[in-house]
């Protein structure tokens, strides 16, 4: 029995003390009590601002091959993938007879429009002739008039086709240095313009080409690029745009490559934006230049780029979550969106007091502290939780330093 009345307190002690920490976390709320919380120091390293944004790798440059002159492709000497020098032979093009039929046919029409005229013109002349001998009427002339205009019109016609013809001709013939009758029996040469890999060949043997002289700009036989000028295209809002200057310095990342950094410079940013379908955020198309060769690099891959927009060395520094914004006032007592000091809280005798700080670089986790505080000096972990609670308004939009566009450090 004594054992049993003895078991029956312990139950009772132990449960007096769940009661007792229950009571304390409700009136607490649950949170950890100032004793327990451990403080931020102020210390001394590197804050580097960031923007990060994702892109595509892409050739710099890269050319489209035509043919100068029309026919039909007999023989492709380059695939995809293969490796070109410049002036290297990729195809051969058998040119088009029906150019030379053309042409022919439209030099006899403009001398058959000739010798029309020139019978409209006699006609013409001898009806005036006639009408003054009194033997045709006058309507006999305006008849012989109007047959001669329409002969004019047309040899005008056949003319002006006759020289755009023979100019596309000329053209083509310039191009492969041939002369306009050799240009229909010789076999013409496709080569590639520059050094690079081909990463388009949308042709076939057999296939019929036309002229990239003529007026529809002709057919595409091969697309020949530079592996050793890569660029990232990448697109920036209009949140950031103002602080994008050319030159800036950019580490280039590849999710393909982990761990591997590539040096890069932003080159071009366009002077317009445009809005994403589907999308009411406005973004400036940017190029990013890739300084140097590097052999892993594949156009088409996904890249990270972080655009270094500052750096600062040996300074100090607290976590993001330290340091406090507190904003202005309207008239009407609310915040407005401009900063008018930041502060942290101090740990002292009575408590957590405030202090103002002069801040610098920002980072996405990382503050640099230019005035107010000393290397090794403590404070709160949280100072927007510690304003929150001393305005009593948990429920403020009070932003502790900025974060989410900035990459670490």
């Amino acid at each position: 029995m004594p054992s049993k009345r003895k078991r029956k307190r312990w139950v009772i002690l132990l449960a007096g003390v769940v009661a007792v920490v229950i009571i304390v976390n409700l009136l607490t709320g649950g949170e950890p009590s100032e004793e327990s919380l451990e403080p931020l120091k102020v210390e001394q390293g590197e804050i580097v601002r960031r923007l990060t944004e994702s892109g595509t790798i892409e050739m710099d440059r890269t050319v489209d091959v035509k043919s100068q002159v029309a026919g039909r492709i007999t023989k492709l000497y380059a695939d995809v993938g293969d490796s070109t020098d410049a002036g290297s032979l990729l195809a051969i093009i058998e040119p088009d007879p029906n150019k030379a039929l053309q042409l022919s046919g439209k030099r006899a029409s403009v001398t058959r429009a000739e010798m029309e005229l020139a019978e409209q013109r006699r006609q013409l002349e001898q009806k005036r002739q006639n009408y003054i001998d009194g033997i045709v009427p006058r309507d006999e002339i305006q008849r012989a008039q109007y047959l001669y205009t329409l002969a004019e019109n047309s040899l005008a016609q056949q003319r002006f086709e006759l020289q755009i013809l023979e100019r596309e001709v000329r053209a083509q013939a310039h191009a492969i240095r041939a002369t306009g009758d050799s240009l229909l029996f010789e076999d013409y040469e496709i080569v590639s313009p520059l050094k690079g890999i081909v990463t388009e060949r949308p042709v076939e043997e057999g296939e019929l080409v036309t002229s990239a002289v003529s007026f529809n700009q002709g057919s595409t036989l091969f697309k020949v690029g530079d592996p050793n000028r890569l660029i990232v295209k990448v697109q920036i809002s209009e949140i950031d745009i103002g602080e994008m200057v050319p030159g800036i310095e950019a580490e280039i990342k590849l999710d393909a490559l982990p761990g591997e950094l590539f040096p890069g410079r932003l080159r071009h940013v366009a002077p317009t934006g445009r809005v994403g379908s589907g999308s009411a955020v406005v973004t400036f198309d940017a190029e990013v230049e890739i300084l140097g060769s590097f052999h892993q690099l594949r156009h088409g891959m996904t890249a990270d780029v972080d655009l270094i927009l500052g750096c600062a060395e040996d300074v100090l520094y607290l976590p993001v979550e330290g340091v406090a914004e507190v904003y202005k006032l309207d008239e009407d007592g609310k915040e407005t969106q401009e900063v008018e000091r930041r502060v942290v809280y101090i740990k002292t005798d009575e408590g957590w007091e405030e202090f103002e700080v002069t801040t610098g670089l920002e980072s996405n986790t990382r503050v640099e502290i230019v005035g107010g505080l000393e290397l090794g000096a403590e404070v709160h972990p949280d100072a927007q939780e510690e304003q929150e609670r001393r305005s009593g308004n948990e429920g403020n939009d009070i932003q502790s330093g900025r974060r989410g566009r900035f990459g670490p450090r």
